[in-house]
């Protein structure tokens, strides 16, 4: 995993944060599950004065293949960069899902579970959306009607 660099990092951008801490016994980041998060804003924490990152994160959803979200501030530090969006890309490449449609009707099937980090990447404009175009860093998207 690498961290953020954060002067490069802007409000749109897509990172991964950690969200549990499934097993304390283990060393470093081994043993955390990490969530998608889009950012929101990034500034200095008043108390220590390092740099701190304010997210909007996919949490676990109460029905199934559902999301729910909330806001929280991380340090710089804990923030990674994810590559979700290509991930995404070739698991639905490999089932053969090329609209938000087909996404829907495959998520809708008995047998299909896991696809909330997917639909959150969908809702949040990252897949499937020709009104958001990459931003020319690769990271996040930017509004094409601006």
């Amino acid at each position: 995993m690498r961290k953020i660099n954060f002067e490069k990092l802007a409000e749109g951008d897509l990172v991964q944060v950690p969200r549990y801490q499934f097993a304390p016994m283990r060393h470093g980041w081994n043993g955390w599950l990490f969530s998608d998060a889009v950012v929101i804003s990034k500034g200095f924490g008043k108390k220590t004065g390092k740099p701190v990152v304010k997210v909007e994160m996919r949490t676990p959803g109460k029905v199934r293949n559902d999301y729910g979200t909330h806001e929280k501030l991380f340090f710089a530090d804990c923030v990674f960069e994810t590559d979700s969006v290509e991930t995404a890309k070739k698991f639905m490449q490999r089932d053969g899902i090329s609209t938000n449609e087909e996404f829907e009707i495959f998520r809708a099937q008995e047998n299909v579970t896991g696809c909330d980090w997917i639909k959150f990447l969908i809702d949040k404009g990252y897949l499937f959306n020709d009104s958001k175009v990459p931003k020319p860093d690769g990271k996040g998207v930017a509004d094409a009607s601006l």
